[in-house]
């Protein structure tokens, strides 16, 4: 049970400092988006760094790959939110360029 709740702990400083990172990565936007890239990067990176600790390698990978996911949360995130946004506008003519794969303007 202690080594469970040092691996938690664990991942969770390593969240924070990406969490901290994502800030400094970009400190010219709103507070709110701010600590809204900074709470996925924190869940992201944790959660992909429990879930690593099942696999047999080393801990600095599992830690990369940890850190890469949560950075990378962010930009997935931005991605689906412009896809809602631009379906939100006209939800017919969104699925039907996507049903005739067609570029969308």
């Amino acid at each position: 049970m202690e080594k469970i709740k040092e691996i938690i702990a664990n991942y969770s400083w390593w969240g924070l400092f990406l969490g901290v990172i994502t800030l400094l990565i970009k400190p010219f936007i709103s507070i709110r988006q701010s600590l809204r890239d900074m709470l996925i990067t924190f869940i992201v990176s944790m959660l992909c760094g429990l879930m690593a600790e099942y696999m047999d390698i080393p801990v600095p990978v599992k830690y990369g790959i940890s850190g890469v996911c949560g950075l990378f949360a962010v930009r997935l995130y931005m991605i689906a939110d412009a896809l809602l946004k631009k379906a939100e506008q006209d939800p017919l003519r969104f699925f039907q360029n996507i049903k005739n794969n067609e570029p969308h303007s």
